[in-house]
């Protein structure tokens, strides 16, 4: 999997605190964008799917999918907000391991919780948890300099595409989350930007949006990061040297949703074709689909 584990170091320098409100402002007041970036003060990453062009000259519908990251931390605002949002459902994408290092996510009434869990099989994201854990600048140097964890993590997004029981993973996710009797639905993850995200590039892919638009969704996750690297820094949990050898991780980077964008071509034969036979959509469910979410 990709490195969603990264927020639960965030979470130790109370980066949400300062990151997740402000940043989300900021969009709010210079985009217009309130009702696709809604405020949240400890919900991480929090941004629907709405208003993204297709290439069929339509736009992506507000309202009724969001992604975000976990809602270990989340206020009491931040559930009455969802619960303002009309969320009916939380879909989980962590495994016990995040739990674990996160916690549990906080509920509202009303709101069904739905557990997801995307296993971490390659243990990438345990291992860079146990690397910042330990802090050691040698082992960190040693791991990923010379660009070893961009590689690492250009390679872990592509295999979200190609490897057969990833795929068989993320199906099953994409089915609840199209699921439009579940609407309107959150899912995350850890940081709500690797395993969340391919989830969120699968789902407009099926709704046709255009490629430069899913692509700038993606990189959105970074407003979030820019806060928690300040904190971490600020709290002296990590020195510029490890988080610099760490940003491939923190942050999302075009170089990741290009490989991606780039094994749907080369290795499934295009979007539609993936959707079919890896995803199990037809053409009735896509309509469906797009009916339901564009305008």
């Amino acid at each position: 999997m990709g490195p969603c584990g990264m927020a639960d170091t965030a979470d130790m320098a109370h980066a949400s605190d300062t990151s997740a409100t402000s940043d989300t402002t900021a969009r709010k007041g210079t985009s217009g964008m309130s009702a696709t970036f809604p405020v949240m003060d400890r919900i991480n990453n929090f941004r629907g799917i709405g208003g993204l062009p297709t290439t069929d000259g339509r736009t992506t519908t507000t309202g009724l999918l969001w992604r975000s990251g976990h809602l270990a931390r989340a206020t009491d605002a931040d559930l009455a907000r969802l619960v303002a949002l009309g969320v009916r459902t939380v879909v989980d994408l962590r495994t016990d391991h995040d739990l674990a290092a996160d916690g549990s996510d906080r509920e509202a009434d009303g709101i069904d919780q739905v557990p997801a869990p995307i296993p971490d099989d390659s243990g990438l994201g345990a291992g860079i948890r146990e690397l910042i854990s330990e802090a050691d600048p040698i082992a960190i140097r040693t791991a990923w300099a010379d660009g070893r964890a961009a590689a690492l993590a250009t390679d872990g997004a592509r295999v979200m595409v190609t490897d057969p029981s990833r795929v068989a993973v993320f199906r099953r996710v994409v089915g609840v989350v199209t699921d439009h009797e579940l609407w309107p639905l959150v899912w995350h993850c850890s940081a709500g930007k690797d395993r969340a995200g391919w989830v969120g590039t699968v789902v407009l892919l099926a709704l046709g949006v255009e490629r430069d638009a899913i692509i700038a969704h993606y990189l959105e996750s970074n407003a979030a990061a820019v806060g928690q690297s300040a904190a971490l820094l600020e709290s002296g949990l990590l020195t510029e040297e490890v988080l610099e050898l760490a940003r491939p991780f923190m942050e999302v980077a075009p170089a990741y949703v290009e490989a991606q964008l780039a094994a749907v071509d080369d290795h499934w034969g295009g979007d539609g074709a993936m959707l079919r036979a890896g995803f199990g959509f037809d053409d009735q469910r896509l309509a469906d689909l797009r009916d339901r979410l564009l305008d």
